[in-house]
């Protein structure tokens, strides 16, 4: 996968490469939790030599798999466990199909996740036919004084949907006019056959702003759900699908990684019928960056509270 015209060298480009394979060794060092010399075992491998720059690199130098602590075995389960699951694969789930730590599970989901949305962002065409367009708004519907919003306070998603075809959703701070049509103009061919929505009140105008969309709506506080072929019942049930997802399997997620959960139920769905969908993950995971533990769980600027200046006053 990372060399279909044969080995080149990581480091210069080179095509002239030699390979060896290393043998299975063991090595002695420190144990930092007991304080006793401890015996660690490294398995053969093989590693290649570049004849122009001479250096030494591995088939994961450069990838996201070089410095995990891992065994690539893992690494392939945790991926097929969850291009295989529907309605998303927690991390609980994770730590005991792999018997690693939690914390573990969890970085190495989100990770995953991460290819998933390069994947989705490589294959980002505009959709055409039949499209449905609509909002959700992520959140609990109880109240709790831990949280920092109120119960009705949550959190908007857009998505465009093309019937039969693939999906678009995104995590927005406030559905507006401008935003909706800016989703819409980035995601939908001017060729779209047609675009249906509820009957909120921003929909009413994009008809006459995004120019040569056959705009038409349903009202669905009257009860009207379908009206020939005008309907949303495909975008409906993608946010049904996301929702039982969240409240399913994970049963409460961070804003702050919403985006990653958004992207990894927007490639189940885009791809439900890819036979290659477990090898496509595993490309994006060998060519993508790596995503440090500590830019993961960084605090968002906003999020920390006041600053305090020199003499500890906040500003």
């Amino acid at each position: 996968m990372r060399w279909p015209d044969g080995v080149e060298c990581v480091h210069c480009d080179s095509k002239r490469v030699t390979k060896y394979v290393k043998k299975a060794s063991t090595r002695h060092r420190l144990s930092a939790k007991t304080g006793q010399m401890e015996t660690k075992a490294f398995p053969a491998r093989i590693l290649y030599i570049c004849l122009e720059c001479k250096k030494q690199f591995s088939v994961t130098e450069g990838t996201i798999f070089n410095d995990t602590h891992l065994s690539l075995d893992k690494w392939y389960m945790a991926t097929a466990l969850m291009v295989n699951a529907k309605k998303g694969f927690s991390a609980k789930q994770l730590q005991r199909d792999l018997g690693t730590a939690y914390k573990t599970a969890w970085y190495l989901g989100h990770r995953i996740r991460k290819a998933m949305g390069l994947i989705e962002l490589a294959e980002a065409e505009p959709l055409t036919g039949t499209i449905e367009a609509g909002e959700t708004y992520m959140g609990s519907k109880k109240y709790d004084a831990r949280r920092k919003r109120a119960r009705w306070d949550k959190e908007p998603v857009f998505g465009v949907v093309e019937r039969g075809g693939k999906a678009r959703t995104y995590h927005v701070p406030k559905v507006t006019l401008a935003g909706v049509v800016e989703k819409i103009k980035g995601n939908v061919s001017i060729n779209a056959t047609a675009i249906y929505t509820d009957e909120s009140a921003f929909y009413g105008t994009v008809a006459g702003t995004v120019k040569n969309h056959n705009h038409k709506t349903v009202n669905h506080k009257a009860k009207g759900w379908v009206r020939g072929d005008v309907h949303t019942e495909t975008i409906d049930g993608y946010w049904g699908l996301l929702k039982r997802g969240v409240i399913g399997s994970f049963h409460q997620i961070s804003i702050k990684h919403l985006n990653r959960y958004l992207s990894e139920f927007q490639f189940q769905w885009n791809h439900r019928n890819a036979q290659d969908i477990f090898v496509l993950v595993m490309a994006a995971l060998a060519i993508g960056s790596a995503m440090p533990y500590k830019a993961l769980i960084a605090v968002a600027e906003e999020d920390r509270g006041p600053k305090a200046n020199s003499d500890g006053e906040a500003f």
